[in-house]
């Protein structure tokens, strides 16, 4: 191991938290979580495995070309990294979980996503003008399985050993073998929601409709409607909230609504609100919820919330702490399991049901905030002297120092 990367040290405390330090200039880019671990890249083309409870390092691998961890997957005792990505192309590196050593590299090719499914790898691309190939690939080995086209690829999702990819109609493919198991109709596929035996599809302009499908089979298991009025005019598709609830916003239009799946067959609508007229500006990126709050950033760098249950306006919400520190320019929201996070302005703030719980400073050019679980964040600052990943509590923002 060089010398500079046994400068790496941990300090760490109760409720798994812990900061990990390292002279400036090591710690080189957002880091990934996967599992138990916490997979940092350093400088050289390094990455560190890293215990997520108490930021213990485990291993630091070498020859790894500009990692993408926030990217990696891991399947079985193997992660495989992105590497050396750019615009529609990348390679790959794959590792053993337990010492780092480097099992196989892929060149960098237009196959540029990657999700692990049984012992396979699947790749695929997702660029604008290629979204036809899709491949398996032994995750111990890096052996080609199988390859498949396809006149459009929109989204993949896996459950288990199937992957299960949006091509106008839905179909899921055998990881290992690229073997069609079942066929279906059309819509479009959510990459988040739903027990790993089950996925979520949805369909707009012709049935405003949900859907929860057995990934096994392609049976559909549930249904869902949204008045059609009402959902039409969003552009994007919905973002499932916790199990129960589905948020549409619309950055251009201003607008979100939030609806409750309780009823089986037919949605209701928590709320809609929007930001007034008078404010001359649209959002940065579509809202997100947390609890029974939405929150939203504008372009004007300001932060808006409202209670679902009460409200119909998005209110500004200052950036400002109990203890008076405050993030001026607001730019960038995270939300996590019972948070959001702010950033912006090399600050990072939290807040919870529509108060700001506390506000620190951050690395200038950092990396967004990564939540972990329902009490923690993973993010970095630097005093010029030394860079530092902390774990800190996200209720209140402490950190081990």
């Amino acid at each position: 191991m060089p010398d500079d990367i046994s400068l790496l040290t941990t300090r760490s405390g109760p409720g798994g938290l812990w900061t990990l330090s390292a002279p400036s200039g090591i710690l080189d880019g957002q880091p990934g979580v996967v599992d138990d671990a916490v997979y940092v890249p350093l400088s050289g083309g390094r990455l560190a495995a890293v215990g997520a409870r108490d930021g213990r390092v485990r291993w630091c691998a070498e020859g790894i070309a500009d990692p993408a961890p926030q990217d990696l997957v891991r399947v079985g005792g193997t992660v495989v990294v992105p590497v050396l990505r750019e615009h529609g192309r990348c390679g790959l590196a794959a590792l053993d979980v337990a010492t780092g050593k480097v099992l196989w590299t892929r060149r960098k090719s237009g196959l540029n996503r990657v999700a692990g499914a049984g012992m396979a790898v699947v790749l695929w691309n997702d660029t604008a003008d290629d979204r036809r190939r899709i491949a398996g690939v032994d995750a111990m080995t890096g052996e080609p399985l199988w390859e498949e086209e396809f006149d459009r690829i929109w989204s993949v999702v896996v459950r288990g050993e199937l992957v299960i990819l949006d091509t106008g109609t839905y179909r899921a493919l055998d990881a290992r073998t690229g073997e069609e198991a079942w066929y279906g109709s059309g819509g479009r596929l959510l990459e988040q929601g739903g027990p790993q035996d089950a996925a979520v599809f949805h369909s707009w302009q012709t049935f405003g409709k949900l859907t929860r499908h057995a990934a096994r089979t392609g049976e559909e298991q549930a249904s869902t409607r949204f008045p059609r009025r009402e959902v039409e005019s969003f552009i994007h598709g919905p973002v499932l909230v916790g199990s129960d609830r589905v948020l549409f916003s619309e950055a251009f239009g201003r607008l979100a609504r939030l609806y409750s799946r309780t009823r089986a067959n037919q949605a209701v609508q928590l709320a809609c609100v929007r930001l007034g007229r008078r404010h001359f500006s649209t959002f940065r990126d579509p809202a997100v919820a947390v609890g029974d709050w939405v929150y939203a950033v504008t372009w004007r760098d300001r932060l808006y919330a409202a209670d679902a249950t009460r409200g119909r306006r998005l209110r500004r919400l200052k950036v400002a702490a109990p203890d008076g520190a405050v993030l001026g320019k607001p730019r960038e929201i995270t939300a996590g399991p019972a948070h959001v996070f702010i950033t912006g302005d090399g600050a990072l703030a939290a807040a919870r049901d529509g108060r700001v719980l506390w506000v620190t400073r951050t690395h200038q050019w950092g990396n967004d905030p990564l939540p972990l679980g329902t009490d923690r964040v993973l993010f970095q600052t630097t005093d010029g002297e030394r860079d530092r990943l902390h774990c800190a509590d996200a209720e209140t923002g402490r950190q081990i120092l």
